[in-house]
């Protein structure tokens, strides 16, 4: 893995078969995220554990500054923010929970804060995964301690993301007002 990672191009992503890729048309105006972004996922596994990664990418035009741009540029798509939450903390970090295998499950998780600016003609990306290895470390599937988990503790599993009716899985963000936000004079 290469250390500048997280500023590399994440097209790579979207081609994989295991990555749930969102995104919206292009914007007809600037849009302006701030503050904390929050994944409230519903979600089911056949296994007791699992890693649920969420990331916000910001999605440059094919063509950008009027022009046809490079292959560096154009449909670039640039990591704004990525997280994870492995299930097993997602009530506690002090006491963590199996998941119960088939049991639809509420996962959701705070990430850090963005002040991030997405140009007019710029699209939005959510791409949700289970994987980021090595980013994170593999997680087996099972309810172990990783840390010291048997190459037998590692199975294969089944993730379901849930996307309608009262299981809706969503992602909040603090869009700011076109302009910003405007100083308070007294």
């Amino acid at each position: 893995m290469k250390p500048d990672y997280m500023a590399l191009d994440q097209r790579f992503g979207v081609k994989r078969p295991d990555v749930l890729v969102y995104q919206s048309e292009p914007l007809s105006e600037d849009l302006t995220i701030a503050g904390s972004i929050k994944p409230n996922l519903f979600v089911s596994t056949t296994g007791t554990d699992g890693d649920w990664i969420v990331k916000v990418i910001d999605v440059y035009p094919d063509s950008v500054g009027g022009g046809q741009a490079g292959p560096a540029e154009g449909g670039f798509q640039e990591l704004v923010r990525g997280d994870v939450m492995r299930a097993k903390f997602r009530n506690s970090y002090s006491r963590p929970e199996p998941l119960v295998p088939g049991k639809t499950t509420r996962v959701t998780f705070g990430m850090d804060d963005v002040l991030h600016t997405f140009k007019k003609g710029h699209r939005i990306m959510i791409q949700v995964q289970s994987s980021w290895f090595p980013l994170v470390d593999r997680n087996p599937q099972t309810f172990v301690d990783i840390y010291h988990a048997k190459p037998s503790d590692f199975r294969k599993a089944t993730q379901r993301v849930f996307r309608s009716g009262a299981q809706a899985s969503g992602i909040e963000l603090q869009v700011l007002p076109p302009g910003g936000v405007q100083p308070v004079v007294p």
